[in-house]
């Protein structure tokens, strides 16, 4: 009995630690936020570049925000499923 008790109270321990954690850490954004209003005048903005793939069995699916990191996504894409595909024939 005392091992479950001790469980549940590390459950919530573990809450109220992830809770306090996101409470200091929107905290520092919004003053990291301050700080870059006064400095976004003086500099440029960054553009940052994503993308992804997901791959639903041999079925993939590129997402990108950014011309030249689609093309190395779709790259990256066409050798796993080469790799797939030769796995699937059982060459390699």
């Amino acid at each position: 009995m005392d091992l479950i008790l001790f469980s549940v109270l590390l459950v919530f321990v573990g809450i109220i630690l992830i809770v306090i954690g996101t409470i200091l850490k929107a905290q520092e954004i919004e003053k990291q936020e301050g700080e870059e209003e006064n400095k976004e005048e003086e500099k440029e903005e960054k553009k940052v570049k994503a993308g992804g793939i997901i791959l639903i069995g041999p079925i993939p699916i590129v997402i990108s925000n950014d011309k030249k990191l689609l093309e190395v996504l779709l790259i990256i894409v066409v050798i796993i499923l080469a790799i797939y595909l030769l796995y699937y024939l059982e060459i390699f």
